[in-house]
């Protein structure tokens, strides 16, 4: 899960370099995904430490739930211009869409790990 989040972090650098990179205009949404993946990058190898796993992964999940729902307001607002306008920037789409996607994955890996730790230890098998 560790390394999912370092991978996860980077990815969301890799995004913001694409935004960066394909816009003219350079806004603070473009910057977004590398606010969101600087912290879970961050977590990641801070997550590598056992004694810290815990509290790491946890704190690297809510940075991710976090990055959804700053995702998602930033659709929203993206297909609302459309719909009064009928313009609509597809490379803001693109990139914000991308980054709730890396963000809902980490978000919903967390939960599965949790969930098949707790549905091991019920069974009595190791939570490895």
């Amino acid at each position: 899960m560790a390394r999912l989040g370092i991978l996860a972090g980077v990815l969301l650098c890799v995004d913001t370099a694409m935004a960066l990179m394909g816009s003219y205009e350079k806004a603070v949404w473009l910057f977004l995904p590398m606010m969101i993946g600087i912290p879970i990058m961050f977590l990641g190898v801070v997550g590598l430490n056992p004694h810290r796993r815990r509290v790491a992964l946890t704190a690297m999940a809510c940075v991710g739930v976090l990055g959804c729902v700053l995702g998602a307001v930033d659709l929203a607002a993206v297909f609302m211009d459309w719909r009064s306008s009928g313009a609509f920037n597809l490379h803001n789409a693109r990139i914000v869409g991308l980054m709730v996607l890396i963000c809902m994955v980490v978000s919903v890996a967390y939960q599965y790990r949790g969930l098949l730790r707790r549905f091991g230890r019920m069974r009595g098998q190791s939570p490895n």
